[in-house]
């Protein structure tokens, strides 16, 4: 009996520690996709790394952050929740703009993006709970193959799906009430005015908690 018990035991060990290493490796390999796609954009343009996957209409970046990555976009939102900007089945996903949203055109653009635990997609992005954090990080930049957008930040908090902040259609009446109720659900304070004539982009991540429905969000405002 004992036998059979160290045997068992011994299995166990042996499964966690390839469970650990798939782990790692994982992790080895997102932050191996995020470089391949940066070193492209940086020796040549977004429209070459367009050319590798025309479901790529962006790049998202958060100054003295680990946030630097290729935005995706298709005719859902789950595809890049699994995928990274090659299509390729991917632990990290991807970066990716709700399917429904035409970008910096309609009133709220929503950026959904998983959290990793080291830093990279939207791992850092709870940290704008913090005011100190959010004060020394003020603005996302935004670029496409012709545009650059700046996006200042006004509001964080973590919240559950129950309240449903990724409404992408918005009237001046429902509009206003919306801008009302995140900025009073914020955790900080940011001296930026925001007005129904405006225009918002939403990043969601999961949070490290075992609670499913449990979001981290940070609301910008887009600036031009």
């Amino acid at each position: 009996m004992r036998r059979w018990l160290r045997i068992l035991s011994v299995a166990v060990m042996l499964f966690c520690a390839m469970q650990l290493i798939q782990y790692a490796l994982s992790y080895k390999n997102v932050e191996k996709d995020l470089k391949d796609a940066q070193k492209v954009v940086e020796e040549s343009t977004l429209i070459a790394l367009q050319k590798q996957n025309p479901n790529i209409i962006g790049w998202l970046s958060l100054a003295n952050s680990r946030l630097d990555n290729p935005v995706l976009q298709t005719n859902n939102n789950d595809f890049y929740l699994t995928h990274n900007y090659l299509n390729e089945k991917s632990r990290g996903g991807s970066i990716f703009a709700d399917f429904r949203n035409e970008l910096m055109t309609d009133r709220h653009t929503i950026f959904y993006g998983h959290v990793l635990r080291n830093g990279t997609m939207f791992g850092e992005l709870s940290k704008f709970a913090n005011q100190q954090y959010a004060d020394a990080h003020p603005i996302f930049y935004y670029e496409t193959a012709s545009e650059k957008y700046k996006l200042q930040v006004f509001a964080a908090y973590e919240t559950t799906t129950d309240f449903y902040y990724i409404e992408t259609q918005f009237s001046d009446a429902t509009f206003e009430p919306f801008l009302n109720e995140i900025q009073q659900r914020s955790e900080i304070t940011m001296r930026v005015d925001v007005s129904v004539s405006d225009k918002i982009v939403t990043f969601s991540t999961c949070t490290t908690s075992v609670n499913d429905k449990e979001r981290f969000v940070v609301h910008a405002k887009i600036m031009n």
